[in-house]
């Protein structure tokens, strides 16, 4: 999420949150003319069905929740009410915050709350505490290497975790493997980045490095993160096809900034030139399409943050922060793997951000 500006007032990782982030802060938002929604282009969705259970496709949603502790005690049921009407096949929650002496308790939780999805991975920052973090929710198992050991936790020990009944039993495609970090290259240190291996498939996910208040940490986003993630995805589609997805922390084009015009949008965190051209860069140079963009072409007032100081959310004005990427070959219907769909669930609150997704046909 971008740092403070005069209207993008959330800093990386650092700037508290209110209860109601869907919403406007206490401050009074002046209802004037210039106030007005934006206009968003209707979109129907194209594929609506839940997630795989027969194996006919399968989807995948990216929610950046702003903190895993304020968001299960005040706002679980927008997960609930997620879960219940998309039954994504897995689930990533980005900028949880947590510490590794955290995630025990928080996987007996999550598998308590959502015992379909059996496997939960996080990856925490150990460089710093209260910081960035994803969690994959599956509904697949991971398989386990020769001679490891499934992971049994406390809950499960006592009786208390429940369990899938078996007519419920996961059908879609087979988990392989979840590692963190980008490969070789490293970068586990901020608990940014996780990447699934399925039977024909990756899914890659992301919470990408924001540059920071006077973007401090541009050049090391550009020339480290940036370089070395389009290296990490290159390396996989090699192999298979690839889904990127997660709050990327950049707005590529003008139409996903509603005030692109504005003087302060080229020295801003994700909208600047650089961050922008970065990210053009890396679609063309790993064969990726941006699905959103790609289904839906020329759509317009489709956003996935808003800031909550600033009071946006009503009135649409937002960035399109979090994205649904994929090797281009998957949008060739007769591809074993192919998209049939990449959404914004706009209307999920919760969060500074809304939920994206994206499904496939398998």
């Amino acid at each position: 999420m971008p740092p403070k500006t005069k209207e993008n007032v959330s800093s990386d990782d650092a700037t508290p949150k209110t209860g109601a982030l869907d919403g406007p802060s206490k401050k009074k938002v002046k209802t004037t003319a210039n106030n007005e929604p934006l206009m968003q282009t209707e979109i129907e969705r194209l594929y609506s069905t839940n997630g795989a259970g027969a194996g006919s496709n399968f989807k995948a949603i990216s929610w950046n929740i702003a903190g895993m502790r304020s968001f299960y005690e005040k706002n679980i049921s927008s997960l609930e009410a997620l879960i219940e009407t998309e039954s994504p096949d897995v689930l990533i929650l980005q900028e949880h915050k947590l510490q590794e002496g955290n995630v025990a308790d928080f996987t007996a939780k999550l598998k308590n709350k959502f015992p379909q999805y059996v496997t939960v991975r996080f990856a925490v920052s150990t460089a710093k505490k209260g910081y960035s973090g994803v969690v994959a929710l599956c509904k697949a198992t991971e398989k386990k290497a020769a001679g490891e050991k499934q992971q049994v936790s406390l809950d499960a020990m006592l009786g208390g975790a429940k369990s899938p009944a078996k007519s419920n039993r996961y059908a879609g495609p087979k988990l392989l493997s979840i590692s963190e970090g980008l490969g070789s290259r490293g970068y586990t240190d901020e608990g940014r980045s996780l990447t699934l291996e399925y039977d024909n498939f990756y899914v890659v996910t992301a919470y990408v490095p924001n540059s920071g208040q006077d973007l401090k940490r541009l050049d090391y986003r550009i020339g480290n993160w940036e370089k070395d993630m389009r290296a990490h995805l290159a390396e996989l589609d090699a192999k298979k096809p690839v889904i990127y997805l997660g709050d990327l922390n950049v707005a590529h084009l003008d139409e996903d900034i509603w005030n692109v015009g504005a003087a302060h949008i080229k020295k801003s965190a994700g909208t600047t030139p650089q961050e922008r051209k970065a990210f053009g860069v890396m679609l063309e140079e790993n064969n990726l399409h941006d699905a959103f963009r790609f289904l839906h072409k020329d759509v317009k007032g489709w956003f996935s943050y808003w800031s909550v100081r600033a009071g946006n959310r009503p009135y649409n004005k937002g960035l399109r922060l979090d994205y649904t990427l994929a090797s281009k070959r998957m949008f060739d219907a007769t591809s074993d793997v192919s998209i049939a769909d990449s959404f914004i669930l706009d209307k999920i609150t919760g969060s500074d951000h809304a939920p994206v997704g994206i499904t496939l046909t398998l």
